[in-house]
């Protein structure tokens, strides 16, 4: 490699850079425009009809809010992982919001069988599936945007992260608009995308956030 050949390279292709935002900052902006799109959303499809009553109850608010804080947190932990430097025990964060959301859930659901007994049958709803991923649709593609302005040095753990809180922010919509018919189903139909598209896009992480950029690589192999 000749040194000063890359020195020249480097300095001729220099770009002012503006430092990022803090991650809560950039977090709270994602979530804003992610919220924007649900209400969107929301008002295409039409609130489901028991939604007035629903808003009354507990369990449901409950639910919805731990949803809710999966999402958040989760954004807040990847775009703080695509800052280098930045503590890492942050993704703990929404790990534990995820497990309390579907620990929360779960009781719903144990609760709805000791009531129905054996007669209690899950029965499949890929609406759930498909309404959850048109949901997390324009989240993911906002995370995947703002994330890649930033240095995502464990792009598999930060995309994961991105998954899950455009998924959790997904499920809240359609929990909108999409009556289901008990916790069991929301166990399995909802909570269960949400995670599998957490997985997916961890999966897919060494290709959705490639760090350095294609630039950066070819102007340090000169």
């Amino acid at each position: 490699m000749d040194t000063e050949r890359l020195i020249r390279t480097l300095a001729e292709n220099v770009e002012p850079v503006r430092p990022l935002r803090h991650p809560w900052v950039r977090a709270l902006a994602w979530t804003a425009g992610g919220a924007l799109y649900v209400l969107l959303l929301v008002a295409v499809m039409s609130p489901r009809d028991d939604l007035a009553a629903r808003m009354h109850d507990p369990g449901f608010l409950i639910e919805q809010a731990a949803a809710l804080l999966t999402g958040v947190t989760a954004a807040i932990a990847a775009f703080a992982t695509a800052v280098p430097g930045s503590r890492r025990n942050v993704v703990l964060v929404p790990l534990v919001s995820a497990v309390a959301w579907i620990g929360i859930v779960s009781v719903g659901a144990v609760r709805e069988f000791q009531l129905a007994g054996p007669e209690v049958v899950l029965q499949a709803d890929w609406g759930c599936v498909w309404t959850v991923l048109l949901g997390a649709a324009v989240p993911a593609g906002l995370m995947a945007t703002m994330l890649r302005r930033g240095a995502p040095l464990t792009p598999y753990t930060t995309a994961a992260l991105g998954g899950l809180a455009a998924a959790g922010i997904g499920n809240l919509g359609v929990c909108l608009f999409h009556p289901h018919s008990s916790d069991l189903v929301v166990l399995v139909w909802h909570c269960g995308t949400v995670l599998v598209v957490a997985a997916l896009a961890g999966t897919a992480g060494g290709q959705l956030l490639r760090w350095p950029p294609r630039r950066t690589r070819a102007l340090m192999s000169v």
